[in-house]
């Protein structure tokens, strides 16, 4: 979506789940917190609900560290300093609150816990021994099970611009489609599908054609079950990343809307830029900028609603291109 344009509504704003141990409470096992400046600059775009399931089930702050063992090829979550087996408190209590969760775009949690890490969190062996790094944590574990769709990352990999980007772009979008859900209209579906349609086209250009065909179909569907169908397709679509050559393919479709207007010079620039973000000596926002200005200078309207120009607010494109 191109600034300026009055006929695009406002993004919505995506709801979050956040470590709270991240820019928000003194809650970790040594009492300390954890600085995030990606977190900082979020919080005023997001709507945040911290949570730290070590508090939640009572093992108070500060206290004993607790790790993931492997006892009998069963995991447990326990404190060896004092033996004990938080195991079935950690359990009941993510299965409970990831049940009571409602309207929800993502979550941020901590890395390298053994409650709310994502990936190669350490497991120790039953004996004394040097531990495996190919763990989930156990409420970490469960936000995977049960809400594959979202925008989830830790802290520590968004400390990686092409990760914090993909992350930002994933949930505007989810925050987008969830906003329109609420009442299920059909032109609130159709125009969702308009102006993404480059950006869904990016992510998956077969699924992008198959959620064009659902809602052409329309009269065959209930509101209900068209959301439905669509959302299972379009949750399928975000599955993965953007490629670089999924960017290149939606860039070359934008400058098709503009090939019998420019000049030789024009184009050989564009088509530079796009080789150099190929290589990766340019960013993606360079040829984005070429592609606004032209949408400006050709007063282009399908091409200004397009999300993929400015899928999350410019106020945030500082942090997907600045190290913090």
């Amino acid at each position: 979506m191109i600034e300026g344009d009055d006929s695009i509504k406002e993004l919505a704003k995506p709801k979050l789940i956040l470590s709270r141990c991240i820019e928000h409470d003194h809650c970790r096992y040594d009492g300390s917190t954890i600085s995030s400046p990606f977190v900082k600059e979020l919080e005023q775009y997001v709507e945040f609900q911290t949570i730290c399931p070590e508090v939640e089930i009572g093992l108070g702050i500060p206290r004993k560290p607790i790790r993931i063992r492997e006892k009998n090829k069963d995991l447990r979550l326990v404190q060896p300093e004092t033996g004990r087996d938080i195991t079935e408190e950690m359990e009941e209590f993510s299965s409970e609150f990831l049940k009571s969760i409602k309207d929800l775009d993502g979550f941020i949690l901590k890395n390298r816990s053994p409650s709310c890490g994502l990936n190669n969190i350490k497991i120790y062996p039953e004996v004394e021994g040097r531990p495996r790094r190919d763990g989930q944590g156990f409420f970490g574990g469960e936000v995977l099970k049960k809400f594959p769709h979202l925008a989830i990352e830790d802290e520590g990999r968004l400390r990686n611009l092409k990760i914090r980007e993909n992350f930002l772009i994933k949930l505007f979008t989810l925050s987008r489609f969830r906003e329109i859900k609420k009442n299920k209209k059909l032109s609130d579906l159709i125009d969702f599908q308009t102006c993404n349609k480059y950006l869904l086209m990016a992510y998956n250009p077969e699924l992008v054609r198959e959620m064009g065909r659902l809602i052409a179909n329309q009269s065959n569907y209930s509101p209900g079950k068209l959301y439905s169908e669509y959302e299972e397709i379009f949750f399928k679509a975000m599955e993965k990343p953007i490629k670089i050559t999924s960017n290149i393919n939606v860039l070359m479709h934008a400058l098709g809307h503009f090939s019998k207007k420019l000049n030789a010079e024009e184009k050989a620039f564009f088509l530079d830029a796009l080789e150099k973000y190929r290589q990766g000596v340019m960013p993606l926002l360079v040829c984005l900028n070429i592609l606004k200005a032209w949408i400006i200078r050709f007063n282009d309207d399908y091409l200004a609603q397009q999300t993929y120009f400015e899928p999350y607010p410019l106020e945030l494109i500082p942090v997907t291109t600045i190290y913090q």
